[in-house]
């Protein structure tokens, strides 16, 4: 037995030396902060469109036609839940940020010295004679599982979350924020398109041939036919929209919980736990 929790301290103090480790699960994290960004960026970007679309206000009386309606009055409701959007995304920016700050703690030297600490009291307590203590050697046991705990407790929460990003909510990101751009893309076309409405009505003046006039009702026309196209287009973002927000909200704020949760609950175990003397004249005897 002796040798064997002495072969297992040894293994876990190498195992914590592997840098490899670290960098891969910091790349693994800096992907998951990208990700928030890009949507927090498509967010963002929505709501810029949409600002420049609201109060833009098509007006035209001509020959006794009457149209006078604001573009981006329809947008109202879809803009107030992208601007919730938004809200959501920086939280969620904010928290991988956070993840990514404990990641890079648990790789600082200091957990590797208290870890290698540990480890070589434990050592001492097991075979140096003079210094056999069951006390002493349950505290360094203890110390050890924390330091082990510190250790590694991040990189196999990053690993996990990204396993499970990877097999369940992958391919819904990917469709959520690519249609999502679309309706960003098709918003700044009907932005265009009123803007020059706009801008060639000012410029026709009162006293323009009914002609013009009218070729501008017809154009007003189809940019309200366009809008109500697009209206699909807008209501089939809103779920994407739902969609980003119960991944990163899942990734960002419900597991990291429960991994604080589960470390707490593991630190209390850690404290609260005692070895028996008939488990350590075990190792001793052994």
């Amino acid at each position: 037995m002796k040798i064997f929790v002495s072969i297992l301290l040894i293994l876990v103090l190498v195992l914590s030396l592997a840098f490899e480790i670290d960098e891969r699960a910091i790349v693994i994290q800096d992907a998951a902060f990208d990700r928030a960004m890009i949507a927090f960026g498509l967010a963002k970007g929505l709501n810029a469109v949409i600002s420049l679309i609201q109060g833009t206000e098509l007006s035209f009386t001509p020959v006794g036609v009457g149209l006078n309606f604001s573009v981006g009055e329809v947008l109202d409701p879809f803009n107030d839940m992208v601007e919730r959007f938004s809200w959501v995304m920086l939280l969620a920016t904010v928290s991988l940020g956070i993840q990514k700050i404990i990641l890079l703690l648990s790789s600082k030297i200091f957990i590797q010295v208290a870890l290698g600490i540990s480890v070589a009291l434990s050592l001492a307590f097991i075979w140096v004679k003079e210094i056999k203590n069951s006390l002493f050697l349950s505290y360094s046991l203890k110390l050890f599982v924390l330091m082990l705990l510190l250790r590694f407790s991040a990189i196999i929460f990053v690993f996990i979350s990204q396993e499970f990003y990877t097999s369940t909510l992958q391919i819904q990101y990917t469709e959520a924020s690519s249609i999502i751009e679309n309706t960003r893309v098709e918003l700044e076309a009907l932005q265009s398109k009123s803007k020059t409405l706009v801008q060639a009505q000012k410029q026709e003046g009162f006293f323009g041939n009914v002609s013009s006039k009218y070729d501008k009702v017809i154009e007003s026309l189809n940019i309200s036919r366009q809008l109500d196209t697009l209206q699909n287009s807008i209501e089939n973002a809103s779920r994407n929209i739902i969609t980003l927000i119960t991944i990163f909200i899942v990734q960002s704020v419900v597991l990291p919980l429960l991994y604080l949760w589960m470390l707490v609950i593991s630190v209390k175990l850690i404290f609260r736990s005692e070895f028996t003397s008939q488990q350590l004249n075990r190792v001793y005897n052994s």
